[in-house]
């Protein structure tokens, strides 16, 4: 008896800890805060707190929602920086995360950037063109990015590579956004 009370505690203590992982806030125990130098106290209240992951998938695991990023790219690709994510309210509730690579070789100038927003409402994209994407969703193609909402995230994919014709790009960074969407 004692041990299947024990078998219960323990589940309970793991369940407790998996549900606190994604509790709608970030988490920043294993998180790095940059510090800012020069700045008031005062104004350190009206700016963001940035802090730094020392991965991608600390930072990943920190977010208070899942997010995958696109594994298949179409160029040859550094692995993705950690990102860097600001708490714009100091609570860790409303969140801009940054997640960039680039590609391997120092003359071609293309660059990925996958933007988050949390929570948002109603993503708005003045003059974009709808495209569709995995799943029903919904994006908006405009120049070099195409934007998507995906229940309270917002995502802004941002592809650079001026090496390629407009529509080869358009479909590659529509084909990223899809690998984000499960």
């Amino acid at each position: 008896m004692k041990r299947i009370v024990s078998v219960l505690a323990l589940l309970l203590l793991l369940l407790a800890g998996c549900q606190t992982a994604k509790n709608g806030a970030l988490d920043t125990s294993k998180l790095t805060k940059v510090e800012m130098k020069d700045v008031t106290e005062e104004q350190a209240k009206k700016i963001p707190i940035t802090y730094e992951a020392q991965s991608v998938k600390v930072g990943l695991d920190a977010l208070p929602f899942e997010m995958y990023l696109p594994e298949e790219l179409p160029f040859d690709a550094q692995p993705f920086h950690p990102p860097v994510i600001n708490d714009m309210t100091h609570d860790g509730k409303k969140l801009m995360v940054e997640f960039r690579t680039s590609t391997k070789y120092k003359d071609n100038n293309i660059i990925l950037m996958i933007k988050v927003d949390y929570p948002v409402s109603d993503m708005q994209v003045p003059n974009a063109e709808e495209v569709e994407l995995k799943n029903g969703v919904v994006g908006k193609y405009l120049k070099n990015t195409v934007s998507f909402q995906l229940d309270n995230v917002a995502y802004d994919v941002v592809y650079v590579n001026k090496n390629i014709p407009v529509e080869q790009h358009k479909e590659e960074i529509i084909q990223m956004a899809n690998q984000m969407i499960k």
